[in-house]
């Protein structure tokens, strides 16, 4: 007798979470699109979100180094011809590099032990800056000297 009400449990649960499950379809998202139109989205732009995600993470390794900022506030200015391969900055040293009438300016984050980048990393659209190694000293800040 258990054993029945058991099986008639379980079978009784089974059916309400199919239920649940069909009618899910018809659930709205928080984007107001039904469950079936997010998915059928979601797969025709897997790569659009790649991409997005892929920014973020450059972005994201450009910060530990510093940041863009405006171009006055810049101590010095660097050319950036094709085949330079290095560039030595001072920790917190802000430069305005221009390469192919393009112009961006970096403020460079103290450094405690000195540091290298990629200048492509920072300014993923200047030209030239693919490949050019950026020294960045260690700072006076931290060490005192």
């Amino acid at each position: 007798m258990k054993a029945n009400k058991s099986v008639a449990a379980a079978l009784i649960l089974s059916a309400l979470s199919i239920s649940a499950a069909w009618s899910t379809d018809k659930s709205k998202t928080n984007i107001g699109d039904d469950v079936a139109q997010h998915v059928q989205r979601q797969a025709v732009e897997p790569a659009a979100d790649q991409a997005a995600g892929q920014a973020t993470r450059v972005g994201s390794q450009a910060a530990i180094f510093g940041s863009q900022v405006p171009a006055g506030t810049a101590s010095r200015t660097v050319a950036l011809p094709a085949g330079m391969k290095y560039i030595n900055v001072a920790s917190g040293d802000t430069v305005t590099f221009r390469s192919g009438g393009q112009e961006a300016t970096w403020r460079f984050a103290e450094s405690i032990r000195g540091t290298t980048v990629d200048l492509g990393v920072l300014l993923p659209g200047m030209p030239n800056a693919q490949g050019v190694r950026v020294y960045v000293e260690r700072s006076h800040l931290f060490t005192g000297g």
